[in-house]
């Protein structure tokens, strides 16, 4: 058995191990998988105390080299795998479109535009603008230019109640899969069932909301706010990466209209997609982010809810863009009239720096003798 020594959270640590894995410490299990065990009964140690306390458990001679795989604590060092990009593996992944304007913002590398799965992007927006409506809408739409697609919607605050008044508002979602979280609040597998989920065959994944997820990792699993925000956002990755999931995740903002969010998150993912408030109270989408649609990062596509369905203002999205063209051309223009102008001035400059005298004849008028 696995002598106990060391501090009160290292002796707990190494008492885990007698208890639960007979005195040894499997040296091919991950790290993070045998933490995530850990932290249930032990919720107060972090991560770094218990792999710190594992290395020091395998000096000892108490590691096991059998079990589920933990790279952190494996004997033998890392080499890193280089490879050219045209030799690498990617996941099928497909375009999925709505039939909408809004395909255009998705993406611009091919015509139509798109949500191109193995993407993943952050949805955030102010309290009330619509988020949830304008993403159910969005799945709907996929649903139908393409019955096929395989559509989640993974809901963390609402109850079967709210659900009801959602579809009573926009019945276009009648056939929209959804996952409840706070079904597995109460049971302790919620972390499980997330994992589970985004492990899954699904083409596009609505999470409503990141946040709120993180809440409830945190109260009811215990997790700290930044293993809890690392965990859930790796785990998006990977089904993006892996999978060739297109995951769509709505995230809060403050009152002051800042991000909430850390800035792993923001860098990590493949866009930015905000909904927001004009001046005048209208309803706007753009992108502040997007590495499949560079083009339309900051054009504003206005909507309405008419008929229980989100209606894109295409004309004015149109119109504006017209507009842009033109006061670019004006620009181009005031520029290049610019530089001829310097062009004339300089070079008569140039030509000779003295000063022309030019003899004007005149005459004095006066009476006459």
């Amino acid at each position: 058995m696995i002598q106990l020594k060391g501090s009160k959270k290292e002796q707990a640590v190494r008492q885990w191990f007698n208890d639960y894995h007979n005195g040894t410490v499997p040296i091919e299990a991950k790290v993070i998988d045998l933490f995530r065990q850990f932290e249930k009964s032990h919720p107060n140690i972090s991560y770094g105390c218990l792999n710190g306390t594992m290395k020091k458990i395998i000096d000892e001679g108490h590691g096991l080299a059998s079990g589920p795989a933990v790279s952190s604590v494996a004997s033998e060092p890392i080499e890193p795998e280089i490879i050219k990009i045209e030799d690498m593996e990617f996941p099928e992944f497909s375009l999925h479109r709505t039939g909408k304007k809004l395909d255009d913002l998705f993406s611009d590398h091919e015509e139509g535009g798109g949500l191109y799965g193995g993407t993943v992007n952050i949805v955030i927006g102010e309290s009330g603008v619509g988020k949830s409506t304008i993403l159910l809408d969005t799945l709907a739409a996929i649903q139908q230019v393409n019955p096929d697609a395989k559509v989640l919607y993974i809901s963390s605050e609402m109850t079967r109640n709210d659900i009801l008044f959602y579809y009573k508002k926009t019945p276009s979602i009648a056939e929209v899969p959804t996952l409840l979280l706070m079904d597995y609040v109460k049971s302790g597998q919620l972390d499980q069932v997330i994992e589970k989920t985004l492990n899954g065959d699904h083409d596009i994944v609505l999470i409503d909301s990141h946040q709120d997820i993180l809440v409830k990792l945190k109260e009811v699993m215990g997790w700290k706010s930044t293993y809890a925000e690392s965990w859930l956002t790796n785990i998006m990755i990977d089904a993006a990466e892996k999978n060739g999931t297109a995951i769509l995740a709505i995230q809060h903002m403050t009152k002051g209209g800042q991000y909430v969010g850390s800035t792993y998150l923001k860098h990590a993912t493949t866009a930015m997609m905000e909904i927001l408030f004009d001046e005048a109270g209208q309803r706007y989408v753009r992108f502040s982010k997007n590495r499949r649609g560079g083009s339309a990062v900051g054009k504003r596509l206005y909507f309405r809810l008419e008929k229980g369905e989100v209606v894109y203002d295409d004309a004015r999205f149109r119109e504006t863009e017209e507009l842009k063209e033109i006061e670019d051309r004006e620009s181009i223009r005031q520029v290049d009239l610019s530089q001829k102008f310097e062009e004339i001035f300089l070079n008569g400059q140039n030509e000779d720096d003295s000063v022309a005298t030019v003899d004007i004849p005149f005459q004095i008028v006066g009476e006459e003798d």
